[in-house]
């Protein structure tokens, strides 16, 4: 299962300018990130380790609140024994690592998509979960990511099931489970009573007013149809359409697993979007001259 990356059938002379032109830009658009709230997301990681569920001091923001299962906050809690400016340069270190296995020679320009900044600056998983989608083509084990944070962008498992790729399937249920046990015999039952509670809690609560106002069954719905589509079509590029629908909830921000359909429109795909740009190059060209 080899995942087609169209990084190769894009890059050339023709559009080396392009891509340094949107690669500088996008270490701006990086510089601009470290805003006074840089690092929001970021803060619950980093302060898990004290209480996972405990209430927010802050209901209004949610500010330190950690949504994600157990086993995530058992991986993250190591966090807390570090500096805090250490921690915010680590995850940007993560954050480009993903970017970089997305998008190759173009990682930097694709910060310029402000769904990727936001959540560079939020310091949010929304980029990871782009590269676990390209990841998992060939490791399905990874999907264990989804289902153990947003939990409903999982529903891409459906790739495997609708391609009778059982195996695969497998792969991705087992490795959340043993995770799942593992946070249980580590950390007792404990928490995830309490993040089930605040799960059950916050299913109840209206859409807010920053976010796109689609209620998530009809998303997941028509997510569920749009990958179990793709699969029959052999069209791996939707898979993160169907995953971005599947969020719990539409932010700008959650837009960025979008980034995973650069690594896998088919080449002859990228190959036709590589003519049509030099084409429309250089038609401004001969218009300027």
């Amino acid at each position: 299962m080899a995942v087609q990356r169209w990084i190769a059938p894009v890059e050339g002379d023709q559009l080396r300018p392009l891509r340094v032109g949107l690669s500088l830009l996008g270490l701006l658009f990086l510089a601009a990130s470290f805003i006074p709230n840089h690092g929001f997301d970021l803060y619950a990681y980093w302060v898990v380790h004290v209480d996972p569920y405990a209430p927010v001091i802050d209901d209004a923001n949610g500010y330190g609140a950690f949504r994600y299962a157990p086993p995530l906050a058992m991986l993250m809690a190591p966090l807390g024994a570090l500096p805090w400016p250490v921690v915010v340069a680590g995850w940007l270190a993560l954050q480009l690592a993903a970017l970089w296995y997305i998008g190759r020679g173009w990682a930097l320009a694709l910060i310029v998509f402000p769904p990727v900044w936001l959540d560079i600056v939020y310091g949010n998983i929304n980029i990871l979960l782009a590269a676990m989608i390209v990841a998992g083509f060939r490791q399905p084990a990874v999907w264990c990511f989804a289902l153990l944070t947003k939990v409903t962008p999982g529903v891409g498992l459906l790739w495997f099931a609708v391609r009778r790729e059982w195996r695969a399937l497998a792969g991705a249920v087992l490795a959340t489970a043993v995770l799942v046990v593992a946070s249980v015999v580590i950390m007792g039952p404990g928490p995830w009573e309490a993040w089930f509670a605040i799960a059950l809690n916050r299913s109840g609560v209206a859409i807010p007013p920053d976010a796109l106002p689609i209620p998530l069954l009809p998303r997941l719905a028509l997510a569920a149809a749009i990958i179990a589509w793709a699969a029959y079509t052999d069209r791996r590029w939707l898979v993160p359409v169907g995953v971005t629908l599947a969020m719990p909830l539409l932010w700008v921000i959650g837009f960025a697993p979008l980034v995973a359909c650069w690594a896998l429109v088919p080449s002859a795909t990228a190959s036709r979007i590589r003519a049509a740009i030099v084409d429309w190059s250089l038609r401004r060209q001969t218009s300027g001259s």
